[in-house]
């Protein structure tokens, strides 16, 4: 096939969301509902796409891709092409290879024979009986419709010479009008979601409790548990064990790490790390090789160094904890003065006893040892293996024999 264009349609007298969003900017599985159907014609070997219609999400779409506001305008802006594949744009169940197949049978059978149709007689043509929600139309065409009309969205009584294609009659003819059927497509494409994540090599302990969004990837012989949530670009590498009870959004979770019953956006999980149960981690967060960040840990903005561990009940924010360092119960970096953020250094095999508070900016020296219920206050730098406690926190006098 020479050149191939698509163009998918979007009126707003379709849009029964009763929404200050546009219908095409609404999430389904975690894409902009518009980009499915964008997403099938690029993979179906479409070079160029144009929406047209006079929807209100026209003009967030312009930003993306082409625009037009009749089909006569989208054709003279597309250009001559061998072929256009015709949609909707809110056609989100649309398969990419029954489009390739559409398209590959068009431009076996040649051009369309096409009566010449006024606006107002394709117009109402837009209500007929069956409506697949795509067609594929030679570029011999002068005309093309902005609806279905007909097996081959082509106006009735048009004869188009395009040998049919087995497609399933459901999701062919799907479209997304209102808010129940974003629900119904999503179910659907959650289903395709994990089913290619499983003909990968990944175990979903029950796929009907599992949510993935469109962009997440995930490596073999990782295992997701009941209840999880990953959305966004969430990266999660192989052998992992996520869940149950997990939400991960925008997140990098490496090879054989764990994370269970914990909060993870924007956050970095290294090789071999356990996280949870009950941890959050929030954006900046990094958990180095085989560390751990236990339950009721909240880490923002912070790197935890390999082998480190957060047991519980702490918060590190603005921080860096060195290797093999030891974070005692109930420990908080106090990082907001008020008005500005500031960072605390731990170093590494550091041990902070519980209930410290680390009054940023400060550093703890590698091998230094905070006693239990200190406060560390700014400035008061910890030097390399001093063991300090107190309110303030002072350096231990060593008793005379």
């Amino acid at each position: 096939m020479a050149r191939l264009v698509a163009i998918l349609m979007d009126r707003k007298r379709d849009d029964k969301f009763r929404s200050a969003t546009p219908k095409l900017l609404h999430l389904c599985a975690g894409r902009a509902l518009w980009q499915w159907s964008y997403e099938a014609a690029r993979a179906a070997g479409a070079v160029e796409v144009c929406f047209v219609g006079d929807s209100l999400a026209m003009v967030h779409l312009a930003e993306h891709t082409q625009t037009a506001t009749t089909l006569d305008e989208a054709v003279k802006k597309l250009g001559p092409a061998q072929g256009y594949l015709l949609a909707y744009a809110d056609a989100a169940l649309l398969h990419p290879e029954d489009l390739l197949n559409v398209a590959a049978e068009g431009a076996d059978a040649g051009g369309p024979r096409l009566p010449e149709l006024s606006d107002s007689e394709m117009e109402e043509g837009l209500d007929a009986q069956w409506h697949p929600a795509f067609a594929f139309i030679p570029g011999a065409a002068r005309k093309v419709l902005s609806g279905p009309v007909g097996p081959s969205l082509l106006p009735a009584g048009s004869k188009a010479d395009v040998s049919a294609v087995e497609v399933d009659p459901y999701e062919s003819s799907f479209r997304v009008l209102d808010r129940r059927d974003l629900s119904e497509a999503e179910a659907h494409l959650r289903n395709r979601i994990l089913d290619a994540h499983m003909v990968e090599g990944v175990t979903f302990i029950d796929p009907a409790t599992s949510f993935v969004d469109a962009g997440v990837k995930i490596g073999k012989d990782s295992i997701v548990h009941p209840f999880c949530f990953l959305t966004g670009e969430t990266v999660v590498g192989a052998n992992c064990v996520i869940g149950p009870f997990a939400r991960l959004h925008d997140s990098k979770v490496e090879d054989g790490a764990v994370v269970e019953q914990s909060v993870l956006e924007g956050a970095r999980v290294r090789e071999g790390a356990h996280v949870g149960p009950w941890s959050r981690l929030r954006p900046g967060a990094d958990i180095g090789e085989d560390a751990h960040a236990g339950s009721f840990v909240e880490i923002k903005n912070t790197k935890l160094g390999k082998g480190a561990k957060a047991g519980h009940l702490s918060y590190l924010g603005d921080a860096e904890v060195g290797e093999g360092a030891n974070i005692g119960a109930g420990t908080i970096t106090a990082n907001y003065d008020g008005k500005a953020k500031h960072r605390t250094k731990i170093g590494k095999k550091a041990f902070i006893g519980s209930g410290t508070v680390l009054v940023a900016p400060v550093e703890v020296g590698d091998a230094a040892v905070t006693g239990a219920g200190s406060v560390v206050l700014k400035g008061r730098n910890v030097p390399k293996g001093v063991t300090v406690a107190g309110v303030p926190a002072e350096p231990l006098k060593r008793k005379k024999r």
